[in-house]
């Protein structure tokens, strides 16, 4: 069997990248495991630390290229910045895994994505952008601010809760200066946080993280936060309310036209649950993302996580790639049949014309 050639795209976390801008790079032990996890699906691997190059890196390889595995944040183009990588593998129709530049532009605007689900009906919290100059109209306290355009928690911390007037200018003035980006203001939602995640027609288990129960009872998940939580966050059961949750998710999910795979993360209030972002490329850590973590209580493995992604990529493109894939794709096949044969589906959800299963109890 020939072998599928793979270019695997990220941002490369080198050791002098302190800054909090590198948390959403990859670390040597990410780019290990994933480049194993694909040169187990029969493929060829080959690595491209994106950078200012990536356009012509991409051209040169173009006609040997069968397939990208992107997980690429980008370089500093703000809200187009994870669109880079798609947008040219578009352009050099190169088969990429992943959603469209259309969607990872209005998913990384964050007052665009959220006026996006909400017309089709996903609670969000109300919200104002601010930028320098600009009066805050129609919110009362508490409120939180972060910058409007980044991820991984850039720019989040405890202060960005704010309860007062002083509070406020002094979050949205160093929005202001260190990102040079609108502040989006929004009502604090004082519940539990849920992050939802999906692959291909699966919904992960439902990752809940109760702040009351984390040291110090942080209000949000800042970095730090984020480093010392995972004891403290436990999973939902398939109940009723978790398969509630799990409708809006993939409403939101529908909404923003997402493709392979997600991470979205919600916020309670008065028992409704309210869409706070999506993470259209989510964190792919071996051990520490909350992708894998959904992953490995339903059962699958990160390899198998991996080659599920693949293959929900592979099943999209290969009628408009058929040559890319052609006789390269059956030891991908056997393992995830394989490994989604040995994991229960609690039951699914019927939305438009897909169907959506609820992987694991």
């Amino acid at each position: 069997m020939k072998k599928l050639n793979i270019v695997y795209t990220c941002n490369v976390r080198k050791p002098d990248m302190e800054d909090e801008r590198y948390g959403e790079f990859e670390s040597p032990a990410t780019i290990e495991a994933v480049t194993s996890a694909l040169e187990r699906i029969g493929a060829n691997v080959e690595l491209i630390d994106v950078g200012p190059e990536i356009y012509h890196q991409l051209e040169k390889r173009r006609d040997r290229i069968d397939l990208v595995f992107n997980n690429a944040e980008g370089l500093e183009e703000k809200e187009l910045r994870e669109a880079i990588v798609p947008f040219f593998c578009d352009y050099l129709h190169i088969p990429c895994t992943g959603s469209s530049p259309k969607t990872f532009i209005n998913k990384m605007d964050k007052a665009t994505a959220k006026r996006i689900v909400a017309y089709d009906g996903v609670p969000t919290a109300r919200y104002q952008l601010l930028k320098p100059g600009d009066r805050l109209r129609n919110l009362g306290f508490p409120l939180m601010v972060k910058p409007y355009s980044e991820g991984t928690s850039i720019g989040i911390s405890q202060s960005s809760k704010v309860h007062d007037w002083p509070e406020l200018n002094a979050a949205v003035s160093s929005i202001h200066a260190r990102f040079h980006q609108p502040a989006l203001v929004e009502e604090f939602l004082p519940g539990r946080e849920y992050t939802i995640g999906l692959i291909g027609c699966y919904v992960l288990p439902i990752l809940e993280i109760d702040f009351a129960r984390i040291p110090g009872q942080p209000h949000v998940r800042d970095p730090h936060v984020k480093d010392i939580e995972n004891p403290f966050i436990t999973h939902l059961d398939w109940t009723a309310t978790a398969k509630r949750f799990a409708e809006i998710a993939v409403k939101a999910h529908e909404a923003l036209e997402v493709r392979d795979y997600n991470r979205m993360d919600f916020r309670m209030r008065d028992d409704q649950l309210y869409f706070l972002e999506a993470n259209i490329i989510p964190g792919i850590h071996p051990t520490e993302a909350d992708l894998t973590n959904m992953c490995r209580h339903a059962g699958l493995a990160h390899e198998d996580m991996i080659a599920l992604i693949v293959h929900t990529a592979v099943q999209r493109l290969a009628p408009i790639y058929p040559e890319r894939f052609s006789g390269k794709t059956e030891t991908l096949e056997q393992l995830v049949t394989t490994a989604m044969g040995k994991i229960p589906c609690a039951e699914s959800i019927q939305y438009q014309d897909k169907t959506y299963m609820l992987l694991g109890k």
